[in-house]
């Protein structure tokens, strides 16, 4: 029996004084571990048991950044997670091998992206606009209250360091290698200042509706540094046709940034694939390490006309069959990374309450889940035509009501608290 959602539920109500949940709903877990929606009847929180990844550090200083989010963007059109309570766990609690951080925080509106590409123009703009209203802040705040600060010859030595690093698998084309160390030695690419990031943009962490974006989550990671690196992530959740408009949107709402950035965005997007290399070549993968590889075989046939690793460079590609082909490699490994993480799942689903339309809400599995729940009252089984379900453009979640019955109407289980 899979009790984890109710001993999380049974852990955040001793969390925050006042708050007594009565009912609790499971929500997809983001890679987070277990996570649910709780309702006293007067307010919802989200709890989060961070069982799945090592981001103590990050859920640390997630308060922190929530803060200084806060002084630094008081009029931004976007939110971030405001931590209510934040608590620590023995191991043998969740079954884990260290110490479980569990989170209490309020619930962020829309739903997260999940792995469909933003393909519309109106959210490829929202997400360059609050990409620049990021980056348009001061650094010091950041800086002062201890965040890490990373100066772009910082920025140059790591990625070249990269470089020689994946150059020594001997996995890499030659032309690759070649192209990226004379762009990335370019004097002039690296004449920027550095900004406040966000720093962990993925398809878990940007909330939306169907016409812009609502959240921005995962903000730990907060940092002073190269603003592409935002940029180059926001480039793999957004289709290649719609990758213009976003560049172009960004560049319109912070005018007074440096005049490579964008440059830089689209070689660090490239250099992702070859990050997915050194992580499979550390992780010891052969599988994922070949998978890397025929992703680099492809990119360099992309750019170059040919796989042959001295082959001389064909006609070089228009910017946005580039851009497309190595947001195409990130949204590869993202799959790669996410089959091998959820093999023999099902897929998640979202939904969201219908007092609070834009709060992300309720179900994470299609079966039930197999938890007992003191004094629950069963309900009936709903049908199994999801026609009634409206299907948000760009994410594969479905919205509906929140149920005061126990159990959805695709067997999702909730709770009940007596």
């Amino acid at each position: 029996m899979d009790t984890k959602a109710l001993k999380l539920t049974a852990i955040a109500a001793t969390m925050l004084d006042g708050f007594v949940p009565t009912s609790w709903t499971p929500l997809p877990p983001l890679d987070a571990g277990v996570r649910v929606l709780l309702d006293d009847d007067d307010q919802q929180l989200v709890a989060t048991a961070q069982t799945q990844l090592d981001r103590t550090a990050d859920i640390g200083s997630s308060a922190e950044a929530g803060r200084i989010y806060d002084s630094m963007y008081p009029h931004a059109d976007f939110v971030w997670p405001r931590l209510r309570a934040i608590t620590e766990v023995d191991a043998d609690y969740f079954d884990t091998t260290s110490p479980t951080t569990v989170t209490l925080a309020d619930p962020l509106p829309g739903a997260p992206l999940g792995d469909v590409p933003i393909a519309d123009t109106s959210r490829a703009s929202s997400l360059a606009q609050a990409l620049a209203t990021l980056h348009s802040a001061a650094p010091e705040p950041v800086s002062d209250a201890g965040f890490p600060v990373e100066d772009p010859s910082r920025s140059q030595f790591l990625i070249l360091e990269r470089l020689d690093q994946a150059a020594s698998t001997g996995r890499v084309p030659s032309s690759l290698l070649q192209h990226w160390e004379e762009e990335f030695e370019k004097v002039a690419l690296w004449h920027f200042l550095a900004t406040p990031i966000h720093g962990s943009l993925d398809e878990t962490s940007v909330y939306t509706d169907q016409e812009r974006v609502l959240a921005l989550a995962e903000i730990g990671r907060l940092r002073v540094a190269d603003p592409a690196i935002d940029l180059a992530a926001a480039s793999a959740l957004i289709d290649p046709a719609a990758l213009p408009t976003f560049y172009e949107e960004y560049r319109n709402s912070r005018p007074h940034a440096d005049e490579h950035v964008i440059a830089r965005a689209e070689l660090l997007a490239e250099f992702a694939v070859l990050d997915w290399l050194l992580e499979a070549v550390d992780s010891g993968d052969e599988t994922a390490i070949e998978d890397a590889a025929e992703l680099l075989r492809s990119f360099n046939e992309v750019l170059f006309g040919s796989t042959a690793d001295d082959a001389a460079p064909a006609q070089g590609p228009t910017a946005d069959s580039a851009a497309g082909s190595a947001g195409d490699a990130v949204s590869g490994k993202a799959a790669s990374r996410d089959a091998q993480s959820s093999r023999g799942a099902q897929p998640a689903t979202a939904a969201a309450g219908a007092d609070s339309p834009d709060v992300e809400a309720a179900i994470t599995e299609t079966a039930a889940a197999d938890v007992f729940i003191p004094g629950a009252q069963p309900a009936a089984t709903g049908s199994d035509d999801d026609s009634e379900f409206d299907s948000e453009p760009g994410s594969q979640v479905r919205t509906e009501p929140t149920r005061d019955s126990d159990e959805g109407d695709n067997g999702e289980e909730t709770g009940r608290i007596r």
